[in-house]
């Protein structure tokens, strides 16, 4: 898989990739442009609507199916022709992130103080986390969580790393959130 999914960096190529659990059991997709590699994780930027969401750190473990169709290459041609796609690749090179495992990637966004978003796909019910990271453990990170109404929680989450399907980062829902949040009184 690393061959291919490195295929993919060079040519810059704008895929979909899905998701299962160890049990086969589809958990979610992305699509985008895989940007950076290691031997657990893939960072990629992710689309909805041809609108950039962010970029998502993915295990490699969980990836069921890299799919690369006439469908994929239709849409890397509509993103080229709008200038989608260089604007992505450019912020790609100014991302200030490096793809370790999740305690030096955490450690590093608590420093910089960035709002990410972390959900948990593997359990029954799903779980959605947003804000920026207050604490790092040696096997779980806990989340200034704020809610809706761009309120924060006076009680961090938190989260184990093997629970973790994946998370967001330079989402620009998670980052307005974040900007306009404030402390609950």
């Amino acid at each position: 898989m690393r061959k291919r999914i490195q295929k993919h960096i060079d040519k810059k190529e704008y895929v979909k990739i899905y998701l299962s659990d160890k049990k086969g059991y589809s958990l979610i997709n992305f699509s985008g442009i895989i940007f950076n590699q290691n031997e657990s994780f893939i960072l990629m930027s992710d689309f909805y609507d041809f609108n950039f969401d962010g970029f998502v750190i993915i295990r490699k473990s969980d990836v069921s199916e890299i799919r690369k169709s006439e469908n994929e290459t239709f849409i890397d041609q509509i993103l080229n022709k709008e200038g989608i796609k260089n604007e992505i690749i450019n912020k790609s090179k100014s991302l200030d992130f490096l793809l370790s495992d999740f305690k030096e990637m955490f450690i590093d966004l608590e420093q910089k103080g960035k709002a990410i978003i972390l959900e948990r796909l593997y359990e029954k019910e799903s779980v959605f986390q947003i804000g920026p990271i207050s604490k790092v453990e040696k096997k779980k990170v806990f989340i200034n969580y704020f809610s809706a109404k761009g309120e924060f929680d006076l009680i961090p989450l938190v989260s184990k790393f093997k629970e973790i399907t994946y998370f967001r980062i330079e989402s620009p829902y998670a980052n307005l959130y974040h900007k306009y949040s404030k402390t609950v009184d």
